[in-house]
């Protein structure tokens, strides 16, 4: 979420604070209210997981077709899977600590290819293995929440204490010019990059 609205801030510079808080809230309002009806949609169709975890839940079904698996601990549920590419790799599973050392269902929170072909095995669902946030119901009580309209300053009670300006905060602690703390972000980069480029145009055009 906040990659998100970073994108959409990355080319406002020299705005109002105010101007910058109006942007973030229309655009998380926004951004709320799409996924919101993109969930109502899906739980229409019956749909037990979000679209991204139910794509990726079939592709790996129907790589683990493939695979070939030699079981271990019935303990563990562990078990190595190899699969059928060229100089096939192995794969270690173990079910119950529910990893894979391909790293795949660590990072997404799905039982891969491998370990699809391990829960077959030991006669498990693999369905029932995924991480609770791509359920459904749990997508649609995030994004069911409601915002409430802000109204204008115009509209807001005073505050009830006096706003006091700190002069230490522009107080020179060194001579010179005093150095920005804002991060640096691609912007920066591309426009330092531009500048040195047409640079390098205008030496060469005077050679």
């Amino acid at each position: 979420m906040s990659e998100c609205i970073d994108g959409v801030l990355k080319g406002a510079r020299s705005l109002p604070v105010s101007a910058l808080v109006e942007i973030t809230l229309e655009r998380t309002v926004h951004y709320f209210r799409v996924l919101a009806i993109k969930g109502h949609k899906m739980l229409q169709n019956n749909q037990l997981w979000t679209d991204f975890a139910f794509k990726m839940f079939i592709s790996w079904q129907q790589k683990a077709v493939e695979h070939t698996v030699t079981k271990y601990s019935h303990a563990q549920q562990s078990a190595s899977v190899v699969t059928r590419r060229q100089n096939g790799h192995s794969h270690v599973v173990k079910i119950a600590n529910r990893e894979c050392s391909c790293g795949k269902w660590n990072q997404f929170g799905i039982p891969c290819s491998h370990a699809k072909k391990v829960c077959g095995a030991y006669n498990i669902s693999a369905a029932s293995m995924a991480k609770d946030y791509y359920d459904l119901m749990a997508y649609n009580n995030i994004y069911s929440k409601h915002f409430e309209p802000v109204q204008s300053g115009g509209y807001c009670d005073d505050p009830n204490f006096q706003w006091v300006h700190d002069p230490t905060i522009r107080t020179v602690t060194r001579p010179g010019r005093n150095q920005t703390t804002r991060i640096h972000n691609e912007m920066d980069w591309r426009q330092t990059r531009a500048r040195q480029e047409a640079q390098q145009q205008g030496d060469s055009s005077i050679q």
